[in-house]
């Protein structure tokens, strides 16, 4: 589930929160309103409008999901 407040003091940024898919744990980040809207508006792709973020942290923007969470939902079994 995704909530934005866009009630934040500065019209600058935005509050996304999300569930984690996987462990059911609220995530709360704050974003850059304008690059947010170009996000959510489809007006390009999530690590061109924030470069700057890695992997993890686009990944907890789309779908909540921890980089722990996300390691556990897809481990590899080493074992042969």
């Amino acid at each position: 589930m995704h909530t934005f407040n866009f009630s934040n003091n500065s019209t600058d940024t935005c509050t996304h929160t999300n569930t984690c898919y996987h462990c059911g744990e609220s995530n709360e980040i704050i974003l850059d309103f304008t690059a947010f809207m170009r996000w959510y508006n489809g007006d390009g792709l999530i690590q061109e409008i924030w470069p700057n973020l890695t992997g993890d942290g686009r990944e907890l923007i789309m779908t909540g999901i921890h980089p722990e969470c996300w390691n556990r939902m897809f481990a590899q079994d080493v074992t042969e």
